[in-house]
Formats: structure tokens, sequence, C-alpha cells
């Protein structure tokens, strides 16, 4: 620490002691290493903090510099028109009709800025919609240059238009987040060759004391805790959370491994894995109490959705919320493709359904992925005739490209496939 502190080349002195060469990118708060944030973030410019633990390293961090609004958060109301790069347009305009649209949203914006979430889910023509125009946190670059400029040029509360290659976009600058940039020495904590050879003993002994006693109370006696169990098949290369240990699982499918043999492995960067075999299934259906844990939330779900369908009665969907216990939610701009319901996930049943239903009636329950609905569709637009299919026709070539991985796959599971290749020590 003392020869960082007085470095004349902080960076050079970084690059010769460090395992990791240093980074001249300015970091937020929030990506600081959460425990250490606020004293490192406090830290006055040339001041050295530490040693303190970031995962595996140990490091001491000095404060190179300090840069206001480094990162800026966004929101906009995006309006496109025709030969712009934005996809599922909802409407066809001309560059004009867009541009006039933008500047009418843009004075409503700055009259009531507190609309803008609405007005963005409302008539944004991108993803961006269903979060009220919101697009989180960017750094400078990451934006086209105009949306850019606009954002890291401007003060928070500024609302503005500006033109893209997307289209219109109005913009409120909501929030901008201040950065450092650090030199930090990170050095790799590594076990000494007493440590290794301890651990080695240790795992030695126990793989002995557990094939002649019982594995619970011989783990329990060397202050270890036992991992749950680990099912894996022939073929398997992941064992829990030791990652891929294929050694394991092809001793445990070997004909001389019998249930209850334990053995011990040494796992590159994890150390010892001493493992135990405690049941091997045989072929067929698997028990009650092996599917218990898969089939019991299925039926479970069912049962509940039994439950609140039978207390949503009423002669319109606000009588249903009110006998329900909950509001009358809205969803907009939802498409069979995008069928992602605010508050609630991707339901396509129910947004299925609201086509099918059509406008102004009250749908009977609907039991989706999250929970069971009634829905009341409102309005359906009818999709334009599109003048010509080059995106639509783009869109599905991306899709058949994939079709030829799918084959291979349905044929095995159609055909009676006999493996043998855990015979071969593979």
């Amino acid at each position: 620490m003392p020869g960082f502190t007085g470095a004349a080349n902080p960076i050079e002195f970084v690059n010769e002691n460090s395992d990791v060469p240093y980074d001249s990118t300015y970091v937020a708060k929030k990506d600081l290493p959460a425990q250490f944030a606020d004293q490192l973030f406090a830290l006055p410019e040339g001041q050295v903090f530490g040693p303190y633990m970031n995962g595996n390293l140990y490091c001491i961090s000095k404060v190179m510099g300090r840069k206001a609004g480094a990162n800026a958060k966004a929101s906009h109301i995006l309006i496109s028109y025709e030969g712009t790069q934005v996809p599922n347009k909802k409407e066809k305009r001309t560059k004009e009709e867009a541009k006039a649209k933008a500047e009418q949203l843009l004075a409503q914006a700055l009259a009531n800025p507190a609309t803008f979430f609405f007005l963005a889910m409302s008539n944004s023509d991108d993803s961006s919609a269903q979060q009220g125009g919101d697009l989180g946190y960017f750094g400078p670059g990451q934006m086209v240059k105009p949306f850019n400029d606009f954002v890291f040029n401007n003060p928070v509360g500024k609302i503005g238009l500006v033109e893209t290659d997307f289209g219109f976009h109005v913009i409120n600058v909501t929030e901008k987040q201040d950065a450092i940039r650090l030199a930090t020495i990170a050095q790799k904590i590594e076990p000494s060759e007493a440590t290794t050879d301890k651990i080695y003993t240790k795992a030695v002994k126990f793989e002995m004391d557990a094939n002649e006693k019982d594995f619970e109370k011989v783990a329990k006696a060397a202050s270890l805790t036992v991992n749950p169990a680990v099912k894996v098949k022939m073929m398997d290369e992941q064992f829990g959370a030791a990652g891929n240990q294929r050694q394991i699982v092809r001793w445990a499918f070997d004909s001389k491994t019998n249930v209850g043999d334990v053995k011990r492995f040494e796992v590159v960067n994890v150390g010892n894995v001493i493992a135990k075999l405690k049941k091997v299934n045989e072929k067929g259906l698997m028990t009650v109490e092996e599917a218990k844990p898969m089939v019991e939330p299925i039926l479970r779900n069912k049962k509940k959705a039994e439950k609140i369908s039978a207390k949503m009665k009423g002669s319109s969907i606000q009588a249903i919320a009110t006998a329900s216990g909950v509001a009358v939610q809205q969803a907009v701009d939802l498409t069979v493709e995008n069928a992602n319901i605010p508050n609630a996930g991707f339901e396509r049943k129910v947004v299925g359904t609201a086509f099918a239903l059509g406008v102004n009636k009250v749908s009977a329950p609907i039991e989706g992925n999250a929970g069971v609905y009634v829905i009341k569709p409102t309005l359906i637009t009818k999709a334009p005739v599109l003048k010509d299919h080059k995106d639509y026709v783009a869109k599905l070539k991306g899709q058949v490209q994939g079709y030829a991985g799918r084959v291979i796959p349905a044929l095995k599971e159609e055909a009676k496939i006999e493996d043998n290749r855990g015979k071969f020590n593979y």
C-alpha cells in the first residue's frame, strides 16, 4: 500500500503487481463490490482503500478520477414511419405524419411531464412502451448518436425531440449517475502447499472412513456439510454444484460400482469431491415419491385455479374484480407474438382467447401460467394489408434456418435407440 500510494505511475504499478490488468473504465457506485461500494465511492482522488475481498481476489484500489453523469437513464416515445428500421409498426405513416405526431406528443409531455409514462405506453412504437418508455441505464456511445448527444448534453428532467434512423424520439432524461475510475491491484487467493497437503490428507481419511461407516455421521464428525443428492443419467456431464464432472457420472454407472460405494475425486479449481452412490433407478416408470416434486406443483396450481375460478362471478368485469378482491387492469398493444401482459408475464392462451372472443365480450375464467384471468377486449386492431412481404419473408427465413436442427432430435424421439456409449468409457 505505501508503494501504491506514492507511485509516480499508478497504471504501470498496477500492471506490474496485479493478477488483473488495469481497467480505465468509469464505474458507477451500483457496479462496485456491494460491501465496499460506499467506502470506495466516497474516497478522494489519489487515496488508496484496502485491502478488501472481491470474490476470490484480495484488492487495494486507488481513485484515479471522477466523472459526473457517466451513466444516464432515459425514457422515450418512438414514432416511426415508412422506411425506418423499426419492425412491428402499429400504423403506416409518412415521415411528415410521424413528425407531426411526435411534435404533438412533445407538447403534451412538456405541458405535463407526469403523463410521460402513459403517453409512451399508448403511443411508442418499440418494446419499451410496456415499461412506459423506460430504457434503463446506459453509457456514452451505447445509443445512436443524436439520441446519445441529447441525453448526455442535457440535465435531468429535460424533455425534447430528436430524429434517428429509427424515427422521431420524444426523450425524457430521468436520471444520471456519477462514476469513478479505479486503479486496482488484485491478487488471486490460492492455497499454499501446506494447506493443499492438509486438505488432501483430510479428504483421503474421509474417503476411507466413509467406506466403512455411515457417510453422514463421518461428515458430521469432520465438520463437513453433505450436499443434496444429485440425480444423473448415464450420458450426463453436469454433476450438481460441482459442474461438468463426467468422471463422477462415469464412475456411478460403472458395472463395478455398487450402491453404497464411496470414491474421492480431485476436481480442478474445486478441490476434493467425495461421492457416494446412494441408489440406482432401474429403467421404467419412476416411483410416486420421485414423481411427486414435479407433479405436486402442477396439481396444486390446478386446485388453486378451480378455487379462484369459483369466486370469479359477476355480470360485468368490474363486478368480477370486486368479488375476487382485485382491481381491473389494462393491457395494451398485445399480439399473438407479443403476449407479454404487464405485471403477469407471457400468456399466449389468454391473448389468443382475447382475439377469438370479440370486442366488449367478457370471457369465462381462463387458467393461465401465472394465475386465472377474466378478460374483456376493448379494441382489436386488424393488421393492415402489406404492400410487400420482405420483412415477413426475412423473418421466416431466419426461422427456417433452425428447422434442420430439429429433424434429428425428432427422429431420435420416435426411434428405438439403445445407447451403449457408456460401455465404451465415454
